[in-house]
């Protein structure tokens, strides 16, 4: 339950560092059939791509040339979405659930949720869990368009670096980081 109400819809931001029509299809065709209700699909390329591969790539997705580096293509394609924002680089596969997963640890607007990555040895023994918020995957991180724009855009800074910054600002305006074990997204 969300507020007393439905699951919330997800937006999705589809974050292209290195534009690829084939992973952007295979993208958005995992969210189109798992997720035929999903309000709003938008992808963030890097600033050099080609007019011809923008128009293409548009035929899949409204797509947005953001800058050169990974934060300012999330700087852009949170610009375009709307609302709950999750974003995914091009080229996962986003399976089915992961916004009833995620809806049941929403109770406000300042939630910044993001899934537990664990690394496994080549015995498969867990070795390694990433579980805060500057370590995390950024498949899979959903973020409130209106709360990420009250804290401020990401900095032009290494991802880590511009991610400690930001998670800073926003717990100053009273965010809270939860980490969601479950979502496979691959």
């Amino acid at each position: 339950m969300f507020f007393g109400k439905e699951v919330p819809k997800i937006n999705f931001v589809i974050l292209s560092p290195e534009p690829n029509i084939g992973r952007l299809k295979c993208t958005v065709r995992s969210i189109r059939n798992n997720y035929p209700k999903s309000s709003n699909i938008v992808c963030s390329v890097e600033k050099s791509i080609k007019k011809p591969q923008l128009e293409e790539m548009n035929e899949v997705c409204q797509t947005f040339r953001g800058g050169s580096t990974i934060t300012s293509l999330i700087n852009k394609g949170m610009k375009e979405s709307e609302d709950w924002s999750m974003m995914i680089i091009e080229g996962a596969y986003l399976p089915k659930n992961v916004e009833n997963r995620y809806s049941k640890w929403i109770s406000s607007e300042k939630d910044i949720l993001f899934p537990i990555i664990i690394n496994h040895d080549r015995f498969g023994v867990p070795n390694r869990i990433l579980c805060s918020f500057d370590e995390c995957a950024i498949n899979g991180l959903m973020i409130h368009k209106k709360f990420f724009f009250e804290v401020g855009k990401l900095t032009e800074n290494p991802l880590k670096v511009s991610r400690k910054f930001w998670a800073l600002d926003a717990t100053d305006k009273g965010a809270k980081f939860k980490a969601v074990l479950g979502p496979k997204i691959f």
